[in-house]
């Protein structure tokens, strides 16, 4: 077997094959900077939001368009940034929303305005649309080895489930010392580092293919997404019966149907159904969904009860919410590095669901009297330490396995998930905690604490709504994710002594431990694909051969770090490495074609060669994919070219330029290119008495009838057109009375024209 570079050998989620970045370690910090700087803007203004309005001089109904605007433009804008990012490169999707978000930010900070901030605000949303899927498919194609993409899922899950704490702690801090500006220009210091981390550390990622965006499907899933999100926003300021409240709901539902019906017969959808088809990825949405939900309703009411009933100051506020990040961080790599990879999803994400819900039934203890150490701490911890055993984990599982070109519509799919969830909470939670504000204030007028009761009985209402959530959640991911089963070994068959290079022999009728499908970079299946499997000494274990809809299956019986290679004729064979555990491992091996090339040699008209001659290849969406200069014997070569159709396009001096297509295979295409000379006519416009006439108009039409190009006379009457092809024209002086002249062009040529002049 031919030798394969260790640098092939690592794989990403999706199965294309590429070196680990040496930088993705600072990656990882630049990628989490960001995603802070979104979730922050879910809750860092909310606290700035009365000293805002005095600012500015809005009333109570703005205050809900400060946070809508923001959620409205992102919610709905979600899958539309996360298809752009796979159009247009990841990287470049990136810095765009970085760059985005804080020029809004700024804006927003220097308003003088209610609808300066508003605008701000949703623009805000806008770019983070942009900015969020980007950063999650980056994680998920930067960090590639399973060990490591773990850890850094950790890091990311915890980031993105206490963002929302650490808002309000720097929301309170920004707004009591500094000015609640700061809670919006804060944007722009974060920015700063993301941005020059982004240029410095992050690779570039160019899309293989660019398909044509579905406009239909982006109006649809955009419609039916910012009707849903205003809906449940608008359910918040008015009852819920209100017209609007239901219209905009029904209105988003039926354009989301509708948009589901579409993306099953586009040719190029902007949520492709394949990435929602798997058990895993929707349990792993599910999860994220419902953790969202959960996770509002305590940062809401929490936050009520700490200042409204506790009297805490916004500051404080934010810091009793510390201890619950904590937790939430220990247990994010604890799940993410030991649990989900010894006792998979099945177990972890309900488990965590389940203590979850165990801290929100404990809120409902609280009092009018409760303390922060003896009754608010413990839950919080629970709380922590069950967001961080299920939610890390599931937004690794809502993007493994997803094809390349699919990583930043699958990670728009989880934030938009994300949103939902919390605007659905948002406004469940606060409607049926003003109904049961009101219900009790109704039945025990005669208590002197009316008011603090009722506030407390409708945190209690809140709380236990949102432990149903996460109960819900812990059936629901029960039942999706799949069970990690251990395959059985024989542990009465005796040992056998084998040859190094055999490979263990496993039962006949047992299962396939690895299976996957291997596909192109289109998508579509490989057949007859040859897949070996090793062992970290290079032992062989088993083969297989991928089957006509690419899928492919192999039983062993060892464990640990494992090696599979898949080659096929006319493609570049691929290695990815995979940890094997005793658990079924899905695995999809992406395999492109093996890049072909161009080669050939430029000449002249009579033969001889051209050194020098520029060569350009073009891709059949105009992109230069490479260009070279041909050398002193006129020969050319481009190497690593994917196979397809392109334009080569080829340019010396002194000679018409030549565009030619090329049809590039898995083999070395040659392709030879004649240049023609370019022929030259020059010549001077004077009148009949020989005085040469300066800023006289020459007009060069060809043949057809199309003008190749006009000229003004310089002051000694001379006029000149290069790089023609060697032709029949018609020249055309004016400024005096007019003259047409016919004249062939072959190689250099000299005209000169006389004009009579009309005295006046």
């Amino acid at each position: 077997m031919e030798a394969i570079p260790a640098a092939t050998a690592q794989v990403v989620p999706s199965g294309q094959s590429q070196a680990p970045s040496k930088h993705r370690w600072w990656a990882l910090a630049v990628i989490g900077l960001a995603q802070l700087m979104v979730v922050l803007d879910a809750t860092i203004v909310n606290i700035a939001l009365p000293s805002a309005q005095q600012d500015l001089g809005f009333d109570n109904n703005g205050r809900q368009w400060i946070v809508t605007a923001y959620s409205l433009a992102f919610g709905s804008l979600l899958l539309l940034g996360g298809r752009l990012a796979d159009l247009f490169g990841r990287k470049t999707t990136f810095i765009i929303g970085i760059v985005g978000f804080a020029a809004a930010s700024a804006v927003g900070g220097a308003a003088n305005g209610f609808t300066m901030l508003v605008v701000a605000r949703a623009v805000q949303g806008l770019f983070g649309a942009l900015l969020a899927p980007a950063a999650l498919s980056l994680l998920t194609t930067t960090f590639t080895e399973p060990k490591e993409r773990a850890r850094a899922f950790g890091i990311f899950g915890a980031i993105a489930g206490s963002g929302a704490a650490v808002g309000l702690v720097l929301g309170g801090l920004l707004t009591e010392y500094l000015d609640w500006r700061w809670t919006l220009y804060v944007n722009d210091v974060i920015a700063v580092l993301a941005l020059v981390g982004a240029v410095v550390f992050i690779g570039r990622s160019v899309p293989a293919e660019r398909p044509r965006l579905d406009i239909p499907g982006v109006v649809l899933v955009s419609g039916g997404l910012f009707g849903i999100v205003y809906g449940f926003a608008n359910a918040e300021t008015h009852d819920w019966d209100n017209w609007m409240t239901w219209g905009f709901l029904a209105a988003g539902a039926v354009l989301l149907v509708a948009f589901f019906l579409w993306q099953a017969r586009a040719k190029h959808p902007v949520l492709p159904l394949r990435v929602l088809a798997d058990r895993d990825r929707a349990a792993a949405l599910s999860t994220i969904l419902i953790s969202s939900a959960g996770m509002f309703g305590v940062f809401l009411f929490l936050t009520y009860y700490l200042q409204s009933t506790l009297g805490y100051s916004p500051v404080k506020n934010g810091v009793a919410f510390l201890p619950m990040v904590g937790a939430l961080m220990v247990m994010a790599q604890l799940s993410t590095n030991w649990l989900v990879p010894r006792i998979g999803p099945k177990i972890v994400v309900p488990l965590g669901m389940l203590v979850a819900a165990g801290g929100m039934v404990w809120l409902t203890r609280l009092g009018l009297d409760s303390g922060y150490a003896a009754h608010v701490l413990p839950p919080l911890l629970l709380l922590g330490a069950g967001l961080g055993m299920s939610m890390p984990a599931a937004m690794s599982y809502a993007t493994l396995g997803v094809a390349a070109n699919d990583q930043g519509v699958a990670s728009a799919a989880l934030n938009t998930t994300q949103q939902v969830g919390g605007s659905i909470s948002t406004a469940l939670l606060n409607t049926l905690a003003a109904t049961a504000a009101t219900n009790y204030a109704a039945d025990h007028l005669s208590d002197p604490l009316v008011k603090a009761n009722a506030a407390l009985h409708s945190y209690e209402v809140a709380y236990w709504w949102s432990a149903a959530f996460f109960a819900a959640g812990v059936i629901i991911t029960a039942l999706l994710f799949r069970a990690k089963t251990r395959t059985k070994a024989s542990a009465e068959e005796p040992e056998r002594e084998a040859e190094p290079t055999a490979p263990p022999v496993a039962p006949a009728a047992a299962e396939p431990v690895i299976t996957g499908q291997v596909r192109n970079g289109s998508g579509a299946p490989v057949p007859g694909t040859a897949l070996t499997l090793l062992d970290g000494s290079g032992r062989q274990l088993a083969r297989a051969t991928s089957r006509e809809d690419g899928g492919y299956g192999l039983v062993t019986a060892e464990r640990g770090t494992l090696v599979l290679i898949g080659s096929v004729s006319g493609h570049q064979p691929q290695v990815a490495t995979l940890s094997v555990n005793g658990t079924p491992v899905t695995h999809d091996l992406v395999i492109l074609p093996s890049p072909g090339g161009l080669a050939g040699t430029v000449r002249a008209g009579d033969g001889e060669t051209l050194p020098g001659a520029l060569v350009v290849a073009t891709d059949q969406h105009g992109d230069v994919t490479a260009s070279t200069t041909t050398g002193t014997d006129g020969g050319y070569r481009i190497g690593e070219l994917l196979p397809g159709d392109y334009t080569l396009s080829v340019s010396a001096p002194g000679h018409r330029p030549a565009a030619v297509a090329a049809t590039v295979s898995a083999e070395l295409t040659r392709l030879d290119i004649e240049l023609t000379v370019a022929a030259t006519l020059r010549g001077t416009v004077h009148t009949q008495d020989g005085r040469a006439l300066d800023d006289a108009r020459v007009t060069l039409i060809d043949a057809a009838g199309n003008v190749v190009g006009t000229r003004t006379t310089s002051v000694d009457g001379g006029y000149a057109f290069t790089d023609l092809a060697s032709e029949q024209y018609t020249v055309i002086a004016s400024g005096y009375p007019p003259v047409a002249t016919q004249v062939t062009v072959d190689g250099s040529q000299e005209l000169d024209v006389l004009l009579g002049h009309k005295e006046s």
